[in-house]
């Protein structure tokens, strides 16, 4: 695990974030989130790990991106590098990537050029958006289900 992998800043445009206190390389654990606790309830700062939600500092301010350079594995519990990161450089996440809905949807201000616009969670993301990223497997399966579900109506919709 990453020593000193972040530092959180507070001048980020919406509010707190981390950035990079040394270069990341690609795959490289950053941080360990084993020992967040688990949420009473979910917020807009806990992250959906699956059977619960969590916080902590290790999660607290990792914002979105629509183009990532982290990814949180809810099994391993566990935020890693998906490229090469520059010190400096803002550490995000793809949040329907562990959200299946999110308590407070917001406007999307990454700038990038795939961006969603508006996140509230894997459940309200268009299905080919989805395809570009990394899923957890709790919420990989819940938009399966959801796809079978749209297909199924079609069919029947479609044999009327």
């Amino acid at each position: 695990m990453s020593e000193n992998a972040f530092l959180v800043v507070q001048d980020r445009p919406y509010g707190a974030g981390v950035v990079a206190a040394r270069a990341l390389a690609e795959g490289e654990a950053i941080a360990d989130l084993r020992h967040c606790v688990t949420a009473d309830t979910p917020s807009i700062y806990t992250i959906d790990v699956g059977d619960r939600h969590i916080d902590g500092p290790q999660v607290r301010y990792l914002n979105h991106s629509c183009a990532p350079n982290v990814y949180v594995d809810a099994e391993r519990l566990e935020a890693r590098a998906l490229r090469p990161v520059a010190v400096g450089e803002e550490l995000a996440f793809f949040y329907p990537s562990t959200e299946w809905d999110m308590v407070g949807p917001f406007d999307c201000l990454c700038g990038a050029a795939d961006c969603l616009g508006t996140i509230a969670g894997a459940r309200a993301a268009a299905p080919e958006a989805l395809r570009r990223h990394v899923l957890n497997r709790h919420v990989a399966e819940r938009v399966e289900a959801q796809q079978a579900t749209v297909g199924a109506r079609q069919a029947t919709v479609g044999a009327a």
